[in-house]
């Protein structure tokens, strides 16, 4: 199954990828952790395009699809991918669309994380990451190192106020349109509203796992 997963930047798109990924058996391509692994390599390639990420900017359409191309074609991805962070423009939507068909697959659905920007804020603000297992925490939980790997939590550079309006603002201008695209009969769209902070990672998992029942697709 190949599953898009749409929101700005803190909407929970990488903690849904995750708990659906063990739960459907299909991998978690984040392009986040694609590109910090390429950020923490001076020597690759793409290390001087992807500076802009540290400006609070989007990853050009051609770098972007380059990644993700590649990542298709393996054969570890061969049952499916769980999209987070891709596509976030028109361009990189028709770019995967392309990129299925000439494997001979098609997306099965879009799942559409809406987040108001007070809980952004509130999210972003307070994240705290491992540095190894990549696992997230937030400030409210009193955590202050990993219990997995028992090293000290991490705050990611980008989050901070200004950076995060930036991204919100961004990603409504480019990618929101994404929705029109979607919605448009090509693929199963499942919208998913949080407007508290206090709701839990688990009862939006509920809610999309109740939808993809629905829909047949589970």
């Amino acid at each position: 199954m190949y599953i898009v997963l749409l929101g700005p930047p803190g909407s929970g798109k990488g903690t849904q990828g995750q708990m659906l990924s063990k739960k459907l058996a299909i991998p978690h391509l984040s392009t986040g952790d694609l590109f910090r692994e390429i950020l923490d390599n001076d020597k690759h390639e793409l290390y001087k395009p992807l500076q802009v990420i540290k400006e609070g900017k989007l990853v050009s359409d051609d770098i972007v699809n380059k990644v993700v191309a590649g990542s298709l074609r393996d054969p570890r991805n061969k049952d499916g991918i769980i999209f987070d962070g891709y596509p976030r423009t028109m361009a990189q939507a028709r770019a995967l669309d392309q990129e299925l068909e000439s494997i001979g697959k098609t997306l099965d659905v879009v799942i559409d994380i809406h987040v108001t920007k007070e809980v952004l804020l509130g999210r972003l603000l307070g994240r705290r990451s491992c540095p190894n297992c990549k696992r997230i925490f937030h400030v409210s939980q009193g955590i202050s190192e990993c219990p997995d790997c028992k090293v000290a939590l991490i705050q990611r550079a980008d989050d901070n106020e200004e950076t995060i309006l930036d991204r919100f603002e961004e990603y409504q201008s480019k990618t929101a349109p994404l929705q029109e695209y979607y919605r448009q009969g090509r693929v199963n769209y499942i919208d998913i509203k949080v407007v508290e902070s206090a709701r839990t990672a688990d009862s939006v998992q509920q809610e999309v796992w109740d939808r993809l029942l629905e829909l047949g697709l589970v």
